[in-house]
């Protein structure tokens, strides 16, 4: 299969390229990845850029003692900022790529990429704009685990996954599907860490807990949590 009646011209990344770059990208050959699937390693060479048509790839950092933390995730909208700057500064993948669900993805050919940063001022913005925007996010990443009590922030990550950052309502939140293990590995800890908090949440009264799902029943109660300080 092609991308070529895969590839969203309204997307940031595609939206400034010249129609022949365009059907470049369309001859590329489609990756469809598991749930699973490993996309780049760390330590591994970046041989071209990966642009995501559906799905979501997680980016993990291993750390010495043996846990990972998620640093962030890539979707259609958005670039991969390691791969950008290993093409950049020909270095290796400091980090681990796991495709979160089915994705769907073409590999843009490192000499193309290299040609449209150079040629390109809208390609060019849009991957500098988003390279500043996940340094922002990962210093705020860095506060947030350095200040703040792991339950303060599984609460924050639990209203985020359901939509609901500013829940102030009591009531029914609805339903996020993940395990225990991929919360931890999203907050950098262990599972046991997070299933005993999220005992401890039901307990409580603010959710349900279910196989591979958590029942948001109180968000008031969970976003008082989250803004604890």
């Amino acid at each position: 299969m092609t991308a070529a009646s895969l590839l969203d011209t309204s997307q940031p990344l595609l939206a400034g390229l010249s129609p022949s770059v365009l059907a470049l990208l369309a001859a590329q050959p489609v990756l469809d990845l598991p749930a699973g699937t490993q996309v780049f390693d760390t330590g591994s060479d970046c041989g071209g850029f990966p642009i995501i048509l559906s799905g979501v790839v997680r980016v993990f950092k291993h750390l010495a003692n043996g846990r990972r933390i998620e640093l962030y995730r890539v979707t259609p909208d958005e670039p991969c900022i390691l791969s950008l700057g290993c093409l950049l500064g020909g270095g290796h993948y400091p980090a681990s790529g796991i495709a979160g669900e089915a994705t769907r993805l073409i590999v843009m050919p490192s000499g193309l990429f290299n040609e449209c940063i150079a040629n390109n001022a809208a390609f060019r913005n849009a991957m500098f704009r988003a390279l500043g925007n996940r340094l922002v996010n990962t210093m705020e990443l860095v506060e947030e685990v350095v200040t703040l009590r792991l339950d303060v922030r599984l609460a924050a990550a639990l209203l985020a996954h359901a939509g609901l950052g500013n829940a102030a309502a009591a009531g029914p939140g609805g339903t996020i599907k993940l395990t225990h293990q991929q919360l931890a590995d999203e907050l950098g800890t262990v599972r046991e860490m997070i299933s005993r908090l999220l005992d401890d949440f039901a307990q409580r009264g603010m959710l349900a807990l279910g196989r591979g799902r958590v029942d948001i029943i109180d968000a008031a109660k969970l976003h008082t949590l989250s803004v604890a300080r």
